[in-house]
């Protein structure tokens, strides 16, 4: 693994936790879980939130695993052997824990209730309580940030500052102002509902209802894209600005999380995060609309508004959370940490989960519990790409299992653990998909970067990325779940698709939605 020339202290540091680099075969750890089938879903018994004890690692995990912490501050560094913890690591599937550890304490920050009246800002992040007993749809931190249509559907006029809640152009007349719309803008201005996945097609639940999509920004990447008020060649929402930068040999590079220094110990008492080394996040979340059919008590839930692409009027409707893309360009992965997450009940569990639990209560999300209709790469049809009335569900399927290895401390166990300290929080019914990041990161001479317009080739060139492929979320791939199907879109996994946006650091709304 390698990192810029710019950030020597962390890469002598990562180069002292090697002892070699594998990147296309990988071993798995000797140690034997105690259950190597663990189900996402925990139904053990559990102490009450206001209770909540902080429990070591079950023994398969590495002696050097941070302690975990329910916390709301966003972590600022991934904590790895020899990158702020002793010991050493050969292989990428080695730290996966590390990585899938990562992963679940950005999702439990970045899901910690909002304070009043601040955008971007955790309620009392040190204390627990706050997350643990949150009210049903409180809003959360994530989802305060500046969504895609702040930065990219003001036509020409100047996208509103962080903290303003309003813009100069709403998206529906009707619309309350600081809502949540579900609404997507191209590059030609028309407005469409956002219902459309990522160069693919809509997805359809088991109630009949179109999925929507919800991209945000967090302080530091909104700000860089909107640029300075005394440089209006900064406005990188602006084609005219952004395409110059483009073409740079590493292309854009958005702000990057660095961590204190020295870098903090591990601890069971989380430290404030200092809001001004946090660095650029971006995150993708995938609603379906509730209906007197679902148990609300396994959602989040919040109020959103939905815009009718005839009528250009929004109506109001309560949503439910079921997949969240979180992707963190943190130092030394210039080429991004990315982290998915899914809601326990969209599909059936993996099939080498014995015995199989059963179906939830009010059924899953994307599957009607049954084999048919059967499904090819994960799914049964593609709907229109123009929402129609009264659409057919869509049966879906996960093609790539959540991984069940290094045995005894895979993505499964870390889950079990963490749906066990959530118990009695809607997130105990969300689970990690997968986490991928680069394995030998770094952009700048010298370096493996490249981008694919120069030549560059996936993965080796992408920062050798972990797992290459099959790193894709059932409600926002659906359609790309295996290499075949993804192939126009460049790969079945987060890393290989962002790859080809590299020239616009791996982000694709940047790169397709300036203007």
């Amino acid at each position: 693994m390698r990192t810029t020339r710019t950030h020597n202290r962390r890469a002598s540091l990562i180069l002292l936790g090697l002892t070699s680099i594998t990147f296309m075969s990988f071993s798995c750890q000797p140690s034997t879980p105690s259950n190597p089938n663990q189900n996402a879903r925990v139904e053990t018994a559990a102490p009450s939130p206001s209770q909540i004890v902080i429990p070591p690692w079950p023994s398969g995990f590495p002696s050097n695993m941070p302690l975990a912490a329910v916390s709301g501050n966003i972590p600022q560094q991934v904590l790895l052997p020899g990158l702020g913890l002793p010991g050493t690591f050969s292989t990428p599937l080695e730290i996966r824990p590390y990585f899938d550890y990562f992963s679940w304490e950005s999702f439990i920050a970045l899901n910690w209730p909002a304070a009043t009246g601040a955008r971007g800002v955790p309620n009392q992040p040190n204390n627990s309580s706050v997350f643990l007993n949150a009210a049903a749809g409180t809003p959360v931190v994530w989802g305060t940030y500046k969504d895609s249509f702040d930065l990219f559907g003001q036509k020409d006029q100047r996208p509103s500052p962080w903290e303003s809640n309003t813009n100069p152009i709403s998206p529906c007349a009707n619309g309350q102002p600081g809502a949540k719309t579900l609404i997507f803008v191209s590059k030609g201005n028309t407005p469409l509902m956002e219902t459309k996945q990522a160069f693919s097609f809509p997805l359809v639940d088991q109630r009949g209802n179109y999925v929507y999509y919800d991209i945000r920004y967090d302080q530091a990447q909104y700000n860089f894209i909107r640029g300075q008020e005394s440089d209006s060649t900064s406005w990188l929402y602006l084609l005219k600005n952004l395409a110059p930068k483009e073409k740079a040999q590493f292309g854009v590079q958005m702000p990057m999380t660095t961590a204190p220094s020295p870098a903090p110990t591990p601890s069971a008492t989380p430290t404030a995060t200092p809001a001004s080394t946090l660095g650029s996040i971006m995150l993708k979340a995938a609603w379906r609309i509730k209906t007197d059919k679902d148990d609300t008590s396994r959602f989040y839930t919040t109020a959103a508004q939905t815009l009718d692409p005839q009528t250009q009027k929004c109506t109001p409707v309560t949503v439910l959370l079921v997949g969240l893309h979180i992707a963190h360009k943190i130092d030394p992965f210039t080429e991004w940490v990315w982290s998915t997450f899914e809601q326990i009940d969209n599909v059936p569990p993996d099939a080498d989960i014995q015995p199989q639990p059963p179906v939830p209560p009010n059924g899953y999300s994307f599957n009607n519990g049954t084999t048919n209709p059967s499904t090819t790469g994960g799914y049964n049809y593609k709907p229109a790409l123009t929402p129609t009335p009264n659409p057919s569900p869509v049966q879906v399927t996960r093609v790539n299992p959540i991984p069940s290895t290094p045995a005894g401390q895979s993505t499964r166990e870390v889950n079990a653990f963490y749906q066990q300290l959530l118990k009695g929080t809607v997130w105990q019914y969300y689970q990690l998909v997968v986490t991928q990041w680069p394995f030998n990161p770094g952009i700048g001479q010298g370096n493996p970067f490249m981008l694919m317009q120069n030549g560059g080739v996936y993965p080796q060139n992408a920062g050798s990325a972990f797992p290459v492929n099959g790193a894709v979320n059932t409600t926002m791939e659906t359609y790309f779940q295996t290499q075949n199907d993804a192939a126009g879109a460049g790969g079945n996994s987060c890393m290989s698709c962002h790859y080809r946006a590299g020239q616009s650091d791996f982000s694709w709304g940047l790169n397709r939605r300036a203007h």
